[in-house]
């Protein structure tokens, strides 16, 4: 058996074909080389594999076998599954890294700190505005003075709160349009795997395809963590937090609930059942934290602040006389979550008051820091935590006030303990009831013993028949006080409405400077000490170096809060620096492998030209030895 006389064509033939599609395939390259996420083709050749005669028994009597050129296998991508797996993975923590430092940077950047314009100042200059009134209690100027400078602390407090409160705002926004974007990817991998498994089914290899699947799978894992498995050739699956959501052809979508607890901020879940999805990396899960942590836990601190400081101001001043000589004015107001003038509330909405809400409970009776108590007892208090059981704190009769006071600030209730400008003991609420509307409340005050009843007076009667517990109506009848003793819980932020008393905005003569005399012996001031007193004006300004928030000044709890985000930021930073290197280094990596080089490409179509070439030269020598054959031979 022969060859045929053709043969020598028909090999000349396929290899151009080859190298014509080798050249296009260089071309479509070189036309990629700035296309994001294309990965480098090339064409994969190999020896036909039909020999021109089988090994049988009629075959040509002569040596070798005769092959019939080369054929294109596939036209493949070169990527590198392992390298791509790391950058999937490390994508998720560049993701989460690098928005946490934008907005932290943000959340920072509104403290204006350092600068001249900010609350410290503000805070710094009120309190020299006392000390001035101290001195000239009946000076008018002053006095206006003072009110200018309290408005700037109530405009640093409404517009810092108004930022943060924003910026949280913004942060449950760009929660939503990841969320849609996340579906919106899903939606688009899902199409791309159907049109995939059809073209490999037709024997094509759909690289464009699998690269632009693969640019937004990367694209999903900088949002939030996934997981890519494909142990079917024909169904490509992606998980988040261990549940698919693209398998295949189908898509499990995210859903957004708004959450009663969380001020109706934005939870993620997914659609089909409800079920709470698990974020575990990604910009997603740091825009959650950003917005339900980071600001949450500094507009808690700026309410936290903004109460502490507003209290501390009234308690003081309520017990003053001004110039007109009335008493018992608060300096700042604040919205209050109740109407009640005692503090009972209506928490489950219903119509019907069910529950009391105090900030702060103080006693009638003065008690000095050093004496000893002279009584033994057990304290017991509500927990600073959601589902905490009730704190104890025992005390005996040896033990001294102060001793006792650190324990209670030292402890997990959710008070905090001081003894005010008169020396009574003050019982005020510290942290936060984020499940519960009204926030800064009380939650439960008992005394076994006589510390809480006839030495400070805070509570009228001992044992669990005086307790006083929030979740009951009309608990000021357990307390030994009158309303000059307590502070019915403001509402949730109190920074937002802090503001100063119209009554003294409309009269500066209201302004409490003068301390009064207790002519009737029952704790409280009742006759004004005269119009040249400033001794309650300098109580005041004293406040600025008392610890009074949490065992520390106001200046020092600000500027914790300022260090708590600033903390943060730096460690942000330090892992965006880190994580930046580390990508870097795997796209570089990619790069290597996948990436389009110019010099080696131009070098692959030379190579690929002067195959052409020379397979063209084939068939055109094969056809001058069919030209003599067919016309030439018996001329």
């Amino acid at each position: 058996m022969s060859t045929s006389s053709f043969f020598g064509i028909e090999l000349g033939k396929r290899s151009l074909q080859n190298f014509k599609t080798a050249l296009e395939v260089t071309g479509h390259n070189i036309n990629n080389v700035a296309t994001k996420g294309y990965s480098r083709q090339r064409v994969v050749m190999r020896s036909f594999d039909k020999p021109l005669e089988s090994p049988t028994l009629n075959r040509a009597e002569r040596a070798g076998q005769i092959g019939q050129g080369a054929e294109i296998t596939t036209i493949e991508r070169v990527r590198d599954q392992l390298i791509d797996s790391k950058i999937m993975k490390e994508l998720g923590t560049d993701g989460y890294w690098k928005t946490k430092t934008d907005y932290l940077k943000q959340l920072e950047a509104i403290y204006n700190e350092p600068g001249s314009a900010n609350l410290r100042n503000d805070l710094d200059a009120f309190f020299d505005a006392w000390q001035e009134m101290s001195v000239n209690p009946t000076e008018r100027a002053t006095r206006f003075l003072l009110v200018e400078r309290a408005n700037r602390i109530n405009s640093s407090l409404n517009y810092t709160y108004d930022q943060m409160n924003n910026m949280r705002n913004n942060l449950n926004t760009l929660v939503e349009s990841k969320v849609n974007r996340i579906n919106s990817i899903a939606s688009s991998i899902k199409d791309l795997n159907t049109e995939i498994v059809k073209q490999e089914a037709l024997g094509q290899s759909p690289n464009d395809l699998l690269d632009r699947r693969d640019l937004l799978i990367d694209e999903l894992s900088s949002i939030v963590n996934v997981e890519v498995k494909s142990t079917d050739p024909d169904e490509t699956i992606v998980y988040i937090g261990g549940r698919s959501l693209i398998q295949g052809g189908t898509v499990n979508k995210l859903s957004l609930v708004r959450s009663e607890n969380n001020e109706g901020m934005f939870d993620v879940y997914w659609e089909r059942d409800n079920v709470q999805a698990n974020l575990e990396g990604g910009e997603l899960k740091a825009l959650i934290e950003l917005r339900d942590i980071d600001t949450v836990d500094a507009i808690n601190d700026l309410d936290n602040f903004a109460i502490g400081f507003a209290d501390s101001v009234n308690e003081i001043h309520r017990s003053g006389f001004g110039l007109n000589q009335e008493t018992g004015i608060d300096f700042f107001t604040m919205s209050k979550n109740t109407s009640s003038t005692i503090g009972n509330y209506d928490l489950n909405n219903d119509g019907t008051e069910d529950s009391t809400i105090m900030f702060k409970v103080s006693g009638v009776n003065s008690v000095n820091m050093s004496d000893s108590i002279g009584s033994s007892g057990t304290l017991t208090f509500g927990s600073r935590d959601r589902e905490g059981a009730d704190v104890n704190i025992d005390y005996t009769s040896s033990m001294k006030v102060s001793e006792l006071v650190e324990k209670i600030n030292a402890s997990n209730a959710n008070v905090s303990a001081y003894l005010d400008d008169n020396n009574k003991l003050v019982l005020k609420a510290r942290g936060f009831e984020d499940y519960i509307k009204p926030s800064y409340f009380i939650k439960h005050i008992e005394d076994s013993g006589d510390f809480l009843v006839g030495i400070t007076g805070v509570l009228n009667n001992s044992g669990n028949a005086g307790a006083y517990n929030w979740q009951n109506i009309n608990q000021i009848e357990q307390l030994a006080g009158d309303f000059r003793n307590f502070t019915i819980t403001p509402q949730r932020h109190p920074a937002a409405s802090i503001s100063i008393n119209p009554i003294i905005q409309n009269d500066v003569n209201y302004i409490a400077a003068s301390k009064g005399i207790d002519t009737t012996g029952n704790g409280f001031a009742d006759k004004w000490n005269g119009i040249g007193d400033g001794s309650n004006a300098l109580a005041i300004a004293s406040l600025k170096n008392k610890a009074i928030m949490n065992d520390s000044t106001f200046n020092e709890y600000y500027t914790g809060s300022i260090s708590r985000i600033a903390s943060r930021t730096e460690t942000a930073n330090a892992e965006t620096d880190k994580q930046t290197i580390v990508m870097e280094y795997l796209e570089r990596l990619r790069q290597s492998v996948s990436g389009v080089n110019l010099d080696e490409e131009v070098a692959q179509m030379a190579v690929y030209q002067h195959g052409y070439n020379a397979s063209a030269r084939v068939v055109s020598v094969m056809d001058q030895l069919l030209d003599v054959v067919i016309n030439r031979m018996g001329v």
